[in-house]
């Protein structure tokens, strides 16, 4: 499966053609995009001042935000996604259909190789 392109929601005949190649509508589109950037606020990030949001969702239509979490063992911590997911599977949530994620650069940041393989 080839991975989707990054989109940042401003050309809105772009965001539906991406939406419905990959089976989510333009509002969850954009509900994903906001939490993802509210969930960024939350990152735990003293040591690298590079924060991270992301948001699920669920193959239940549940929405699930996580951010990064640093600790002094930097650069040893907990990637937005893995928080969001984990947070998800833990409330039972088995399948996913979509994540979003948001940093603070542009252009954006993409998961890293641990992230992409969860």
């Amino acid at each position: 499966m080839e991975a989707p392109e990054t989109i940042s929601g401003r050309d809105a005949a772009k965001t539906a053609e991406v939406c419905a190649a990959h089976g989510i509508t333009p509002d969850e589109f954009s509900e994903l995009r906001q939490r993802a950037t509210a969930a960024k606020a939350t990152a735990y990030c003293p040591y690298s001042h590079f924060r991270v949001g992301a948001t699920v969702l669920s193959s239940e239509g549940q929405l699930t935000s996580g951010a990064n979490v640093e600790n002094a063992a930097y650069p040893v911590g907990t990637c937005a996604e893995r928080v969001a997911l984990g947070t998800a599977v833990t409330s039972g949530h088995r399948g996913f259909r979509a994540i979003a994620v948001a940093t603070d650069i542009a252009p954006p940041a993409s998961p890293c190789g641990m992230c992409r393989q969860l």
